[in-house]
Order: structure tokens, then sequence, then C-alpha cells
């Protein structure tokens, strides 16, 4: 403890102790720390997630004339596999560029990363399960490009808040709920989740969790499959064929990190979510066991491969670039340039993950706090009936009322 305290008023006589304004918010180099390292485990799935949903849009991936297997050929698997490495690192260095101007510029403790949500609505929506949809991968990153400039303009001009307020307050208020829900639906499916939930001919989605001895892989039943044979599977399957439901190693150490994680938050531990976290992740790094990451095949030898370089960046050469000014479906293009411009503002009620002491701390007033509040929430709520408390287990619990501002 006296190291730790020592630790504390060491950076706080230092430049970013002074910088963060660390003591004068009531906060310590050590809370600060815990808050920081609990955010990023839990907004780390972002690496794995945001890629290879992404990556299934098909990227600027072209499909081999020569392979009769199209779309589920090796040569466009493995322009996959490239792409998603491409899009790891873009993902990485958006969080980084937002995180610090996030806190070097705003000097506010709210970590930023890309979202989830529009990202699906990109790839299975616009593009299309790798390029089916009706508007190309190049045209789609144009309309993002777009759609970026146009609201960039209304930040600028001052309509964004009155298009906002446009928006019904049950809407606003169902939005976090609804993207919770969704996120906590994919890390119970099979993609990078735990398996808990598979796919179903009859109900499309049902309980799961069995080993992959018992898994059978879902495929699309299309011509080439049909009459040829040529039969691609997908990374979801069922466990209605070979039964086994429940008895994955996998998914029972997935529950069990949430069991720990809700232990922990039942005896008031700061280091709640570290703690399951931590735990599921070092266990799952081990060879040759049943909950391995890493298991003796080819994806799991790639996997191992990549994992021990430890530090590795790739180019961005395929993704850089991506636009194109052969906007020939028009109108598909507009629809969705202004679906993107519509999702945009409903994002913003995601909860953020924050430390609720550094940013109170922040005002010394009653008035300060409500001023900082419009700095953070200036076009879609009245902070003055915003709370926001942190329990003592570090959970955020997030209570907001919203109101129409006069006018």
């Amino acid at each position: 403890m006296k190291f730790i305290e020592a630790m504390n008023e060491r950076v706080d006589s230092s430049f970013i102790g002074k910088f963060f304004q660390i003591k004068e918010r009531g906060s310590s180099f050590s809370t600060e720390l815990a808050g920081a390292t609990a955010t990023f485990l839990t907004m780390a799935y972002i690496l794995a997630v945001n890629p290879r949903i992404l990556a299934d849009s098909g990227g600027p991936c072209v499909v081999d004339p020569d392979d009769p297997a199209g779309i589920f050929g090796e040569s466009y698997g493995e322009c996959l596999e490239k792409i998603k490495q491409q899009y790891v690192t873009a993902t990485a260095i958006g969080s980084m560029v937002g995180c610090l101007l996030m806190g070097l510029v705003a000097n506010l403790p709210i970590a930023l990363a890309p979202g989830m949500g529009m990202n699906a609505y990109f790839t299975y929506s616009v593009v299309g399960f790798r390029g089916t949809g009706s508007v190309s991968y190049q045209a789609a990153c144009t309309a993002v490009m777009i759609e970026g400039a146009i609201f960039f303009v209304l930040a600028l001009t001052g309509l964004r808040y009155r298009i906002i307020r446009l928006i019904p307050e049950p809407v606003r208020i169902a939005t976090p709920a609804g993207i919770g829900a969704f996120l906590a639906h994919l890390g119970l499916q099979t993609a990078e989740g735990i398996g808990a939930v598979v796919g179903d001919i009859a109900t499309a989605v049902t309980l799961g969790g069995c080993p992959p001895e018992k898994q059978t892989k879902l495929v699309a039943w299309d011509d080439l499959c049909r009459l040829e044979g040529i039969c691609v599977p997908s990374d979801n399957y069922t466990c209605d064929v070979e039964g086994g439901i429940m008895t994955s190693g996998r998914t029972w150490l997935g529950l069990l990190g949430m069991m720990i994680i809700a232990v922990a938050l039942g005896y008031r531990s700061k280091l709640s979510f570290i703690y399951g976290i931590a735990l599921v992740t070092i266990v799952s790094w081990f060879r040759n066991t049943a909950v391995t990451y890493f298991p003796d095949d080819d994806a799991g030898n790639a996997r191992f491969d990549y994992f021990k370089k430890v530090v590795d960046i790739t180019g961005l050469d395929m993704i850089i670039t991506p636009f194109t000014s052969d906007l020939a479906n028009a109108g598909s293009l507009s629809l969705q340039c202004f679906t993107l411009i519509s999702w945009t503002p409903l994002e913003l009620y995601l909860a953020l993950p924050l430390r609720w002491e550094s940013l109170t701390k922040r005002a010394t007033s009653q008035s300060q706090l409500k001023l900082t509040l419009s700095m953070l929430f200036p076009q879609c709520l009245d902070p003055s009936l915003v709370f926001l408390r942190l329990h003592p287990t570090s959970r955020v619990e997030l209570v907001w009322k919203l109101e129409r501002r006069p006018g």
C-alpha cells in the first residue's frame, strides 16, 4: 500500500498528473490505471469482431473466374484473411487516434473505438455477404465518406442538434438497450463468442454449446452445392444432429468467466471485470486442451503463428482507398447514405466506458458539472437531469432522464 501511495504522489506531482488534474479531480493514478485496464479488456473484443464482420463484406477481393467455388473458393478465402488482418490494424489505429484526441485534447476519461451496429449494417445490408448485395464495396465506402462529410457540416452548422430533436424519446431510450442486447447476442454466438447460441433450421437460433466433434456445419444450398456437390461450410453450425448440447469446454469457460465477474461484483471488487476476463483469456492460451483458442488444426495453427508475433502491423494497401466515382446505382446509394446519417446519432446513446469520479471531480460546482455534461452531450439532452452513479463494485449504472430543451 505504501508503494502505491508513493507512486500516486509521484504521479500527482509530475507533468502527467498536473495535465490530467488527477489529484484535483479526486482520483489517483492507481484508480485510473485500474479503470483503464478494465475498460481496455472490455473493449478489446472489437479488435476481433469488427474485422470479422467487415471481412464478411468481401472487401475489394475479386472472385477467381477459374475457381468454380466462387466466393467460397480458396483464393477468395485467402484474400479475406489478408483483409481481416488489415482491418485489425485499421481498427486499432482508429481506436488509438480517438482515445488520444479524447484524452489529450478534450481531457476527458472516455475511451473511443469503432462501434458495433453500423459495421453489421454496412456488411450485411449494404454490401451483402461477400459482395452479394445491391451496392458494391467501393460504392458503399464512398457512401460512408459522403456521410462523414455531410455529418461534419451538420455538426458545424448546428443542424445536427435540430435533427436529433426530431428523434422520438422512446427511440432514444430504447437504443442503448437494443444495441446492448445485440452485443450480448454476438458474444453468445459461434463466430467470436462462446457458442452458447447456434443456428437452427426451424427457429433460426437455439441453445448450443456442443464440442467441435458434435458440430454440424451449415452450408449455402446453392446450385453449386446442389448440382455438383461442392458445398463450403460456414462458421455457423447446429447441434441438433449430433447432440452434445452444453457439453463444450469453451462454452463453460465463458460462462465461468461471467460467474467470476458476478461474484466479484457481489463482493464489491473494483477489479471484478479484470479477474473474469484475464482468467478466461489466459486459460484459453494453453494448447492441447478442450478450451484452447489454438486447436491442433490448420486454423488453430494459423492463429497461434499470428499470436506468437505479439506485435505485427500489416499494411493497409487493400483498404486505404476503396472509393469510386462510378455510382451506377445512385438511388440505392442515396438511401444508404441517408440511413448511415440517421444511424450515427443513435449510436451516441451507447453506455460510455468512463470513470465517473474523474468526470464529477472535474466540476467543482453544480453549474460547472452541468457545463461539462453540456459539452459531452450538447445535441441530445438537458444535462441538468442526468444522474450517473458509480458503485463501489465499479459497475456504472447509467440512468438518464431525457427532456427536450425548451424553445
